[in-house]
């Protein structure tokens, strides 16, 4: 279809009209004036991509780099997950009691949510943050078995 419709309108160009007080050399204008452009180049298109990316082959296995930021607060999660884990396991002493309190049933869940989270992010994490996470959940798992037996509940 065409716009050569009766009554449909054409677009205008756009115009750009520089009304700064200075030259693009940095002088002043003098004049006061505004100087009109010449209408804006219509939208180029996306330049294809390069070459090198056309030609390659399979993606290598592995993660993709991860930016350093993000990295840290992956293994910040992870080690604040596995503290939590640890306290309640009897590690550290309560706060405000000073005693040590173990909550076997609130380990268990800190436990499995780090193995969610090792399951989603599987493939998707740097050497450092896999050794991380398989460290953390295999330790926390050997300490709640400790404290389990310890304490003579059954599964």
């Amino acid at each position: 279809m065409s716009d050569d419709k009766p009554g449909a309108k054409r677009p205008e160009p756009v115009r750009v009209i520089d009304r700064r007080m200075f030259t693009p050399e940095g002088d002043r204008r003098g004049d006061g004036t505004a100087v009109e452009d010449s209408p804006a180049p219509a939208p180029r298109e996306a330049p294809p991509p390069p070459p090198a990316a056309q030609t390659r082959g399979p993606a290598a296995p592995g993660p993709a780099p991860r930016p350093t930021v993000e990295s840290a607060h992956f293994q910040s999660l992870v080690v604040n997950l596995a503290r939590q884990a640890a306290a309640n396991l009897g590690a550290t002493r309560h706060p405000l009691t000073g005693t040590i309190e173990v909550d076997l049933e609130g380990a268990q869940q800190m436990i499995d949510l780090l193995q969610a989270l090792r399951a989603k992010t599987q493939g998707n994490l740097t050497p450092d943050e896999s050794e991380l996470l398989e460290g953390l959940v295999a330790d926390l798992q050997m300490q709640y078995v400790t404290v389990r037996s310890k304490s003579g509940k059954r599964p």
